[in-house]
């Protein structure tokens, strides 16, 4: 069995451009699935590994969301995957006697023992320049590095904006490092005798995040047809090549070719939730002359965005520690905030990007359990409330934590309060400003994540004993072709085809 994972692989924009994706449009023919759910938050880091381990978020604990300010990636290193190793679908088969070929999971990182092979690649990047990183690798068994020529390092795409005058070069950049990617994976996939082998392609996630606005027609800030409109599209036809390839070096293998999640514009509206928190008492501010403050904030923010210098100002403002904490403060409103007379404001677990979904945090040292109760139903009727310029509600979900996501890890890495905002409006952190704003960060990253993903399975018999699936489905749907009981392990997902 063969599994090609491909970040932010969007089955909407396959079916959109279908007639030039031959070989997805085969797979879209001949699988029992396509769609499926992904996890909450959408995001790359705890998807993943809720598809290695089929385990929510909130019972295998990693979150992780990209902080454009932390250029060191500080908040990464925190996140240990030691607890992860042997409890992977590759491990769980390797463990039942299968051999296994395992390349580039991310964060996954350095690689471990198995019956088999493993090619990590590290999700720390050595800066190359503006445009490029590298990023080192690690392998098991040592002994197969020289037998496949595997490199000490590989180059990657560097995640960040680099401006709107290099996005082409910059893109161009990302099919060679696909290309790179591809070349070793095919040797290993030939090579090797295997039972189960899986790659991972990332750059796709990052030239969607970059491109949309100068793909998407229906995004406001779309500048007309230009020379990056089909930068986008190009990838999936690159994708499409990439995945017949690998089908055609063997025909008779089954195949899964999957996402974490899929891509759709990012929200240029956004609701400031801080705002309407002060508004109703539960916000304090700190210090004097906040109104003045914020404004001048607000105004700052605009002009970049209106000028295109923001990516020169993340640059300046992610060279020290010191600076990132001013950038951070800048950008979310965070520092204005008197946390010791405040009883809720707007948490950073979702990063402070204008995503549709985030959390509120409840200042335990003011609130009581009691109260807290109280608070969380006050807040509760308040959000649902809510409702956009045009009369509509603004928030589709607003439930407490152990509502929504229960689990192990569910204290540790989620707020108090969690929330998500109807699809147009993304979380804003103005304050003593309008209600409804705008996205400061649109220019620079006008793509999102959307909550779901691509699932594509051919070369079984087997019928899909449902339609509604999650990715949280894909390591016991695995452990089943394979042949093995997935009802031995413990799994939140459940195989999709009993």
């Amino acid at each position: 069995m063969a599994i090609i994972g491909i970040d932010s692989l969007d089955p909407h924009l396959i079916v959109k451009h279908r007639e030039r994706l031959p070989n997805l449009s085969q797979l879209i023919d001949e699988s029992p699935t396509f769609i499926a759910r992904s996890v909450w938050p959408v995001d790359t880091i705890p998807a993943w590994v809720s598809i290695y381990t089929g385990l929510r978020p909130s019972n295998h604990g990693l979150l992780y969301v990209y902080d454009v300010f932390d250029q060191g990636l500080s908040d990464l290193a925190k996140l240990d995957v030691t607890p992860i190793k042997g409890r992977t679908f590759w491990d769980y088969a390797s463990q039942a006697g299968c051999r296994t070929v395992i390349i580039a999971p991310t964060l996954m990182y350095p690689a471990w023992k198995l019956n088999g092979i493993m090619v990590s690649k590290s999700p720390f990047e050595t800066r190359v320049d503006w445009l490029s990183t590298s990023r080192a690798v690690s392998v098991y068994p040592e002994a197969i590095k020289d037998q496949y020529a595997i490199p000490n390092e590989l180059l990657d795409l560097w995640g960040g904006f680099p401006g709107t005058k290099r996005l082409k070069e910059w893109a161009t950049l990302g099919n060679t490092a696909l290309e790179t990617e591809k070349d070793l994976g095919l040797k290993l996939f030939k090579g090797e005798e295997w039972d189960v082998f899986f790659i991972f392609f990332s750059v796709l996630d990052l030239i969607q995040h970059r491109l949309w606005r100068f793909f998407d027609e229906n995004d406001p800030t779309y500048p007309g047809k230009n020379s990056c409109s089909d930068i986008i599209t190009d990838y999936y036809v690159s994708f499409d090549a990439l995945i017949g390839e690998f089908m055609r070096a063997r025909p008779q293998a089954t195949f899964i070719v999957m996402s974490d999640h899929g891509h759709h514009m990012r929200p240029t509206k956004t609701i400031n939730v801080n705002e309407y928190l002060r508004r109703h008492g539960f916000l304090v501010q700190q210090g004097k002359n906040t109104r003045l403050r914020d404004e001048l904030r607000r105004l700052t923010l605009e002009a970049a965005n209106k000028l295109n210098i923001e990516p020169p100002l993340i640059k300046l403002l992610a060279r020290s520690k010191k600076m990132t904490q001013v950038g951070k403060s800048v950008y979310s409103s965070s520092g204005s905030i008197d946390r010791e007379k405040s009883t809720a404001f707007l948490s950073t677990f979702a990063g402070i990007k204008s995503y549709s979904h985030g959390g509120i945090e409840i200042n335990r040292e003011l609130v009581s359990d009691i109260e807290r109760s109280k608070i969380t139903r006050e807040l509760r009727k308040l959000f649902l409330e809510l409702k956009t310029p045009q009369g509509d509600n603004a928030v589709a979900c607003f439930k407490q934590r152990e509502e929504l996501q229960h689990g192990d890890h569910s204290e540790e890495i989620y707020p108090d309060l969690l929330f998500e905002l109807e699809s147009d409006f993304g979380v804003g952190w103005d304050l003593h400003s309008d209600l409804f704003g705008k996205a400061y960060d649109h220019n620079v990253a006008s793509g999102g994540h959307f909550k779901v993903a691509t699932f594509l399975i051919t070369g079984t018999t087997k019928e899909a004993a449902r339609n509604e699936i999650s990715i949280v489905d894909t390591a016991p749907t695995i452990l089943d072709l394979l042949g093995l009981n997935w009802r031995e392990f413990r799994f939140d997902g459940r195989s999709i085809f009993r």
